[in-house]
């Protein structure tokens, strides 16, 4: 079972760190869905080359987390650590998705817009789906 959730976390993580380097590098497909967006359909921070590269690292360092949470990577850290790491992404991750945010979340106030939408059948899914298997992931024995 760990080895489909970390598959699964796996590849829905490579494929987000992949599309924010591709926008941190210029590119532009479904660059106005991947930011939220007001009622007017305006975006609410504007999108910046670093910032977008700068998840894309993110996303790729917790990848390795879950790499060596599923025990098919050794990271030079203790247990502890990363199960504790693996708790607190689990925490981000479910917090995205169940947001009670005006604009991000499956619980979001503003509904009408394009983003909002990507959010609500794509974004917040896929949060939650990282979140439950972090919170799976940290919670076995896989770790050596």
């Amino acid at each position: 079972m760990t080895i489909a959730v970390s598959a699964i976390c796996s590849v829905i993580l490579l494929l987000a760190a992949g599309f924010h380097f591709y926008w941190g590098l210029g590119g532009r497909v479904a660059a106005d869905l991947a930011l939220p967006q007001r009622e007017d359909g305006s975006p609410v921070i504007e999108m910046a080359s670093l910032g977008a590269v700068a998840v894309g690292l993110v996303l790729v360092l917790v990848l390795w987390l879950v790499l060596g949470l599923a025990g098919r990577v050794h990271l030079p850290l203790p247990q502890s650590w990363l199960r504790a790491g693996g708790i607190l992404w689990a925490v981000i991750f479910a917090a995205r998705a169940l947001s009670w945010s005006r604009y991000v979340g499956l619980f979001k106030r503003v509904r009408t817009t394009r983003f909002a939408r990507y959010d609500t059948l794509l974004y917040s899914p896929l949060c939650l789906v990282l979140g439950l298997g972090f919170f799976y992931m940290a919670s076995t024995d896989a770790v050596q």
